[in-house]
């Protein structure tokens, strides 16, 4: 053995010796406190250092964690004998001291630290071989729901021991879209955003994925790796919409009251209301576990029917879903009496009004729910004044409110007024409600003109539209200011055109026959004009419009001289200037109302370059024309009649070089004149 130990100092001697170790220097210096890194798993008998020390000192002394791996010599060589490994002790802790000949310490001891570096020396393996877990449909994408863990024993302060998890399959795979994503650090696994869409545990309750975890940051062709397997059930989104509430109107029960609840998939949710309608009263709340309350009793004559939303948001602020709709009902109490429909409900009957014809509709209100017994409700006649002839001659239907007459026709004579007291009432309440029943007199009567004929009238053709020419009068013994007696007076003959209209005093029954459109003594010299007086009321049954109803006048229109009317305002023509003398420039036309010769003249032909034919109104020129001289050339025609002048029309005369006559009409003025 004393041999093998010399022999092995020798080696290293000559190993020592033939790498320059001897040299002071890099791997060779005094007894000093020092720290060497050593990768692990590297070859043995290494040297790490050689120690020098002064005399008296002529060995050295190795204490501290050696864990047999490290030896010094007696020349002060350290060295390791073993690989080392830094998953069993990552640093060394060591002491080196310097001994005399007789073995005492004369000099040290001092710190000697050996830090193990890593190597990628063992592969990430996960902690579990299989990972069950679920998720709701709908969750929130990115939000984990499971995790895996792997380790590794390298140091996770290197590469060596970063770890990267992937998926490497997802079953089933549906149109080639991954529905789930891993934190490729941390392992968390979590929905995408076609996850969080489309998963559905009515069509696929499950997956199975299979991740890899890798060592080296995933990032090199020589990462260990490791894989496990990974179930996952689906269940239902328990975010919907609760079922539509029924709330009973002005409850007494304590509030607030839970009404219904919704959830969020996960804990930890942040519930709010909104308000659809924004409502000046918003009688709800919802607290942070997602129970909903009423605050404050409801009113059904208030608001029927509410709704609302609920969200759902994260610690951030962000919604997580759709918002939910809330529907509340609220529910009829018979909380309301009838009402009437006015303080006194007023009908009218006339005198010949048939057993059991209908006299009006009494319709009261109710604010309770429509078509509940709340606002059912019932009528009754409790009192009948005067009871002239008798009581009792009205009915109403009990369920519709229908008035009628039940046992006689009335006669205004009896009374011209009724007054009934009707009880209406629901199944707790009771209205009393009022009407008043006018007798009105029947139309029996016709409107009787005060004469048959209002003689001749004779009027001016240029009498002013508005005038009133005639007052005609008719009476009607009916009962006064009431459609039966009221006068509507008609000209139903001898006024074709409309030239006259009647308007009817309403207090005196006075027709007034007024000017509506010009009169034409050309048209109509004579008119026969034939009156009806007729009720806006139809007259009862056997009784006829007679000769009594009927009048007449005559209308005779007498002619006043107008003036002649040129077929246009203004004429125009075109004439080259160079035109032979005798051309024909133009042609004016005009009529005269009465049917009267006309003869035409010029005025204004300043130049003398114009003559007019007296009948045809032909123009033509008489002297050379000068477009210099003026362009365009105006003169007037003069339409007479009788010796009278009664028109006048421009003529405009527009001179253009090397061009052919043109003759054109335009829009001006009409000048009638008179003398």
């Amino acid at each position: 053995m004393i041999l093998q130990a010399h022999l092995h100092s020798l080696c290293l001697l000559m190993l020592y010796l033939a790498t320059g170790y001897g040299q002071e220097g890099k791997f060779s210096g005094p007894l000093k406190p020092m720290t060497f890194s050593i990768y692990e798993g590297q070859e043995p008998s290494q040297i790490i250092f050689q120690f020098k020390a002064n005399p008296p000192a002529v060995t050295f002394e190795l204490t501290g964690e050696t864990d047999n791996i490290f030896v010094i010599e007696r020349e002060g060589l350290l060295y390791y004998n073993r690989a080392l490994d830094r998953e069993t002790r990552s640093t060394h802790n060591l002491q080196v001291a310097a001994l005399d000949a007789n073995g005492i310490i004369v000099e040290g001891p001092v710190p000697i630290t050996i830090k193990v570096k890593d190597i990628n020396d063992n592969r990430p393996t996960f902690l579990q071989s299989k990972y069950e877990g679920s998720v709701r449909q709908n969750s929130r994408p990115g939000k984990p729901f499971l995790y895996v863990n792997a380790t590794d024993l390298d140091d996770p302060a290197t590469p060596n021991g970063q770890l990267y998890y992937q998926i490497v399959i997802q079953l089933p795979m549906i149109n080639n879209v991954m529905y789930f994503q891993i934190n490729n650090k941390t392992g968390a696994i979590s929905l995408t955003r076609e996850g969080s869409q489309e998963l559905n545990p009515a069509k696929n309750p499950s997956y199975n994925l299979v991740i890899s975890v890798k060592d080296m940051g995933g990032q090199s062709e020589n990462s260990f790796s490791d894989t496990t397997s990974v179930d996952i059930i689906v269940t239902e989104n328990i975010w919907k919409a609760p079922k539509p509430v029924e709330m009973v109107e002005n409850s007494t029960d304590p509030h607030p009251i839970k009404i219904t609840q919704v959830r969020w998939n996960d804990p930890g949710a942040q519930y709010s209301l909104v308000d659809k309608e924004k409502l000046p009263r918003f009688p709800f709340s919802i607290d942070q576990e997602g129970d909903i309350y009423v605050t404050q009793p409801l009113d059904r004559e208030e608001k029927d029917a509410y709704v609302f939303y609920a969200v759902a948001k994260d610690e951030y602020g962000k919604p997580l879903s759709y918002p939910l709709e809330i529907h509340v009902k609220v529910k009829d109490i018979n909380d309301n009496p009838p009402t009437c429909p006015s303080p006194v409900t007023v009908f009218e009957v006339q005198e010949n009004e048939r057993l059991g014809n209908s006299i009006g509709t009494l319709t009261a209100h109710d604010r309770d729910e429509e078509n509940t017994a709340n606002s059912f409700l019932n009528y009754r006649i409790v009192e009948q004044t005067p009871k002239l002839p008798m009581d009792g001659l009205f009915l109403i239907q009990t369920y519709a409110g229908m008035l009628q007459l039940a046992k006689q026709s009335l006669k205004k004579q009896d009374t011209p007024q009724y007054n009934l007291t009707i009880e209406v009432s629901d199944k707790d309440f009771k209205t009393l409600c009022f009407v008043q029943i006018n007798v009105i007199d029947i139309n029996d009567q016709i409107p009787i003109f005060e004469k048959s004929d209002y003689g001749n009238l004779t009027l001016a053709e240029d009498t002013n539209i508005g005038s009133t020419i005639l007052t005609i009068q008719a009476t009607d013994a009916d009962e006064p200011f009431t459609g039966s007696s009221k006068i509507l007076y008609h000209i139903i003959k001898g006024d074709s055109e409309g030239r006259l209209g009647v308007d009817t005093d309403p207090h005196t029954n006075t027709g007034y026959v007024i000017i509506k459109k010009p009169l034409d003594f050309e048209t109509a010299a004579v008119s026969n004009i034939v009156f009806k007086a007729e009720n806006p009321e139809p007259l009862v049954f056997g009784v006829k419009y007679n000769a009594s109803s009927f009048a007449k006048f005559t209308l005779i229109v007498t002619d006043v001289n107008e003036a002649p009317q040129f077929s246009q305002h203004v004429f125009q023509a075109k004439v080259s200037e160079d035109v032979a003398i005798g051309t024909k420039v133009g042609n004016v036309t005009a009529k005269d109302p009465e049917g009267l010769d006309i003869s035409y003249s010029l005025r204004g032909d300043t130049r003398g370059w114009l003559k007019i034919d007296h009948v045809t109104g032909e123009i033509f020129s008489v002297a050379p024309l000068d477009r210099e001289a003026g362009s365009p050339y105006r003169v007037q025609v003069v339409a007479t009649e009788v010796g009278i002048i009664l028109a006048v029309v421009f003529i405009r005369i527009k001179k253009d070089k090397g061009k052919d006559n043109v003759e054109s009409a335009q829009a001006s003025e009409v000048k009638p004149l008179r003398s």
